[in-house]
């Protein structure tokens, strides 16, 4: 049943659309929190009427009390969207609001394609999310958290600025769990400082939300497409260096995804439309001339209670009270900055409060005369830093410049081997991190199974500046990107890839920005790029492969040419470009290459990893009898090397394109083989094809069966192979499954379920931007339209999915699609039409060697002949005869009985009763035996009735 209609209401170029919960000017979306909205909603069902304050609290905040200025700070936020109409939203002073304008309204139609909506979570269950969980505390933060609760739910973007170690990135992530509860879709953490190339913002987001973005397309409409109507929120932290790529994608995902809000941290403005900036003020400091009398004073300011939370952690035996004066100096000279009264309290447990404010006071005036261009906060945040790293020891300094070149988290066992020389010895470096830990100038992870560490941004950056100037950098850069060659070459399968994105990915492509950079070393960078390949190809992230596997491949000399590094690099350039490019011949030639020098190495197993790819972009572009070839010396290999995941594959491999080629009981064979070597062949073929073959396999098979006559046993085997592949981790392995499991659906009539599935199809493939598969779902469509009655909108769909699938260069489906097409040209009287694409069909498949579509094709042909008006019954005959001697010759039944019913009809109408009773008889006779006729679709009916007749 399709959704209830919603309101839209509208006066002059504004639209309020209550379905979508979406301000429009002049068709236009405008960013507006969902509070904000809920008001702007109320005012204008009241058609100009005045709605008071309490009507307004009551409505928007039920059961809550609610203070004005949190109403005015909603208001406000509805002027500014509104923009020049602003002069729309009255205030009768003291008592409420009006919107003026002559509104209408009227009913807005659902979407043709409904997302589909997340599963409900139960009672009490958390919201999805990938905060970190807190270290301690948030401390003099309460009024913060209160406005920036309050701008949240007046604004969709709200973007904390202020200077760094101000406690941006805190106060965000505890917005977040605060406001967590209020978005069904998750809280999601997206980190960007490990990024150095801007254009992977959108990547990193995708990454972190689970989604995969093909065709080459991680442009910011791709990720905003791929999020669609959920509704979630963004925690976008440390967006300075990209801010530029930041801005444009977080306008582009508030354009187009109405439920979703942003909270950014950054030092300066994005500048996009609907943006509310919150500064992060510095915590609240004693007055200069306070008296020492005046404890209440000073105990109440936040920037003492955190200087005191902290010593107090540490277990320094200071005592707060006889010491409130020296603390609130400190903080004052400290600007109340969190950062750096963390670096303070630390210090002060080891040197004593006295001597850090005798310190502090020194590097103050020196920073501020020697850099009068930046920031004031900024400047004395630098000082906190100059300060802090002076008063480490000796081997401290030296670890924490070192373990500046980690960009992103990285574990104890990393920082032991990356870093690790005579001055700072292995063992040493645990309680030197543990150390750095404590003075807060490194972070730890608790919430992982391996404790993971890394540097505030601010502080790696400052480290790294030193690091680079003491001219270690690129010893250390080289340590660190041999570590993380030799790390990602474990990683195995798809479920420790996963796992490594976290933890690993960010420092692989740290350094492969290094190894390929200026001063970098391209040699450790091959193999790095080379082993990273494997895990990018896993985690369908190909734009990234591709770009590390060309930049790999042009760095090779002639003396590394033709061995295994090219080999790997070819085999993931191809692959990737194969997904993101479309059937390129680049990366035919790639794969090619891949494959010669594996032969030349006399290398079975990757000479077998290269056959694969080449057997799926063959296989995609409908060219079956190459894919055939190479499917076949998969199977010889397998055999030979006695690997029994790559038998699996090879076997349904084999019987995907020997049910293609017509090949029903040869089919059979393989891909029973393929499900006996069990779910563990999952692995490698998600890996190396981007599908599941064992599923691919169960749904190939059930499209044998209904062609062998058991309908009922295809459509059973069709809904469990999908219902499995469906909870796999590797969701883009679904949609070949779906492909052909929707075929089945249509064949035998199953029309609803075919249409519940193209619709999922569709959601999905939007949900991930694979524009392949949104062709093949309009494809579908109009096959299913064509199948209700309406030929004409059926054409339309199938035109522009084949126009796209061509320009794809992706063939697999052309053959059903236009048998269906040419159906539909008949059915609205394009006869001419109809027959030309049947022909021109017929051509492909005598060509291509799809066999198992030609009964069809002579059957769809022979009704075109029929449906003219001057109608060709010799020749359709014909057509039916031999469509009749090719289903019988493959064994599909199913393709029979469809071609029996409809000669039988043309004889009977041709007074050969005694003919059609010896065709139909034996027909009707091996149908009725064992199955259930009912489930055969309106033929078998056909067939019973005309036997029954004669």
């Amino acid at each position: 049943m399709p959704p209830p209609t919603q309101l839209v209401y509208e006066a002059g170029s504004l639209e309020i659309d209550a379905g979508r919960r979406e301000l429009r000017a002049r068709g236009v979306p405008v960013p507006i929190g969902g509070r904000a909205f809920e008001i702007i909603e109320a005012l204008a069902q009241s058609a100009g009427q005045l709605v008071t304050k309490d009507e307004l609290m009551v409505r928007v905040w039920p059961g809550a009390v609610v203070e004005e200025s949190t109403l005015q700070v909603h208001i406000s936020a509805i002027r500014k969207a509104l923009g020049p109409d602003r002069v729309m939203l009255k205030t009768a002073s003291g008592r409420g609001y009006r919107l003026l304008g002559r509104w209408t309204t009227r009913q807005r139609d659902p979407p043709e394609h409904p997302a589909i909506p997340a599963p409900e979570r139960r009672a009490g269950e958390p919201a999805p999310s990938n905060l970190p969980v807190p270290a301690s505390d948030l401390i003099g933060r309460v009024v913060a958290v209160q406005q920036v609760g309050d701008l949240m739910s007046a604004y969709r973007v709200v973007t904390l600025t202020g200077p760094g170690g101000i406690g941006k990135t805190r106060l965000a992530l505890e917005m977040g769990r605060i406001q967590s509860p209020g978005f069904d879709g998750g809280v999601w953490f997206v980190e960007l400082a490990s990024l150095t190339d801007a254009n992977l913002v959108t990547a990193a987001i995708a990454s972190v939300l689970g989604l995969r973005l093909g065709a080459n397309d991680l442009s910011p409409g791709a990720l905003a497409r791929a999020i669609g109507g959920e509704k979630l929120l963004l925690v976008i932290d440390n967006c300075e260096h990209v801010i530029d790529a930041a801005a444009t994608v977080v306008e582009t995902i508030v354009r187009l995804c109405p439920a979703v809000s942003v909270l950014a941290t950054t030092r300066e403005p994005m500048r996009i439309d609907g943006e509310c900036l919150y500064r992060v003020p510095a915590l609240d400091l004693p007055d200069q001339d306070v008296s020492t009398e005046d404890q209440g004073h000073i105990l109440g300011t936040s920037a003492v209670q955190l200087f005191i939370a902290r010593t107090a952690a540490w277990q320094s035996g200071i005592q707060p009270r006889a010491d409130l004066s020296i603390m609130a100096a400190i903080c004052r000279h400290l600007d109340g900055i969190p950062l750096a009264i963390e670096f303070a309290a630390a210090r002060a447990t080891t040197f004593g409060l006295e001597e850090v404010l005798s310190r502090l006071g020194d590097r103050f005036a020196l920073l501020t005369s020697g850099r009068r261009t930046a920031l004031p906060k900024h400047r004395t945040l630098r000082a906190t830093l100059d300060w802090s790293y002076e008063l480490l020891s000796a081997q401290e300094r030296l670890l924490l410049l070192r373990l500046a070149i980690f960009a992103a988290p990285f574990s104890l066992e990393a920082a032991r081997v990356v870093i690790g020389d005579d001055e700072a010895r292995s063992p040493d470096i645990a309680d030197g991190v543990a150390n750095l830990v404590a003075k807060s100038l490194v972070s730890g992870d608790t919430d992982t199974a391996v404790m993971q560490y890394r540097l505030l941004e601010t502080t790696r950056v400052y480290a790294y500046e030193k690091l680079a100037e003491g001219g270690e950098l690129r010893s250390f850069a080289q340590s660190h990107a041999e570590y993380y060659h030799r790390l990602i070459e474990k990683i195995g399968d798809e479920r420790e890839t996963r796992s490594a994105n976290l933890a690993v990915l960010g420092n692989v492509r740290a350094a492969l920005e290094w190894c390929f950079g200026a001063s970098g070393d391209a040699e450790i960078g091959i193999g790095l790029a080379t082993a990273a390949a494997r895990v990018f190809l896993a985690m369908s992230l190909f734009t990234e492969c591709r770009r590390w596997s060309e930049r790999a491949l042009l760095a090779l000399d002639d003396s590394r040419l033709g061995g295994a590094e090219e080999m790997h690099l070819q085999a993931a350039l191809g692959m990737s470009l194969m997904y993101t490019g479309g059937q390129h011949e680049v990366a035919r030639e790639a794969l090619a290459r891949g494959l010669e020098i594996a032969e030349q190495r006399d290398d079975a197993v990757n000479e077998l990893r290269l056959l694969s790819p080449l057997y799926l972009f063959h296989f995609r572009l409908g060219d079956l009898k190459t894919a055939l070839r190479y499917v076949r010396r998969m199977c010889v290999i397998s055999g030979i090397i006695g690997d029994v995941a790559a038998l699996g594959i090879a076997h349904s491999l084999l019987g995907i394109a020997l049910h293609l080629s017509g090949d029903l009981a040869g089919a059979d064979i393989e891909l029973e083989a393929a499900l006996r070597y069990g779910p563990g062949s999952r692995r490698a073929s998600t890996v190396n094809l981007g599908f599941d073959g064992y599923s691919i396999a169960g749904v190939a098979l059930a499209r044998n069966l209904w062609l062998r006559g058991y309908p009922a046993q295809a459509m059973e085997r069709t809904r469990q192979t999908i219902g499995n592949v469906a909870g796999l981790e590797h969701p883009v392995a679904l949609f070949p499954v779906l492909i052909w499991g929707i075929s089945v659906f249509l064949w035998t009539g199953e029309l609803r379920s075919a249409e519940e599935h193209v619709d999922w199809f569709i959601a999905r493939a939007g949900s991930y931007s694979l524009a392949l598969y949104l062709a093949v779902g309009r494809g579908f469509k109009g096959q299913l339209a064509i199948l209700q009655g309406d030929a004409k909108g059926g054409v339309e769909h199938l035109r522009s999915c084949l126009t796209e699938l061509h320009a794809l260069r992706y063939e697999l489906l052309t053959t059903p699609f236009n048998a269906s097409m040419a159906q539909g040209l008949t059915a609205i009287g394009r006869f001419g039409d109809g027959m030309t694409l049947i022909d021109e069909t017929i051509r492909r498949v005598e060509a291509n060697e799809d066999h198992v579509y030609m009964p069809e094709l002579l059957r769809v042909k022979a009704n075109v002949l029929l449906s003219r008006p001057r109608s060709n019954r010799d020749g359709a005959e014909i057509l039916f005869m031999r469509s009749l001697e090719m289903s019988r010759r493959q064994g599909a039944l199913a393709w029979e009985l469809r071609t029996a019913a409809d000669l039988g009809a043309l004889l009977a109408t041709r007074g050969r009763a005694s003919d059609a009773r010896m065709l139909l008889r034996p027909v009707f006779n091996r149908f009725s035996e064992g199955l259930d006729t009912a489930d055969l679709t309106a033929a078998a009916q056909l067939l019973a009735t005309l036997v029954s007749r004669l």
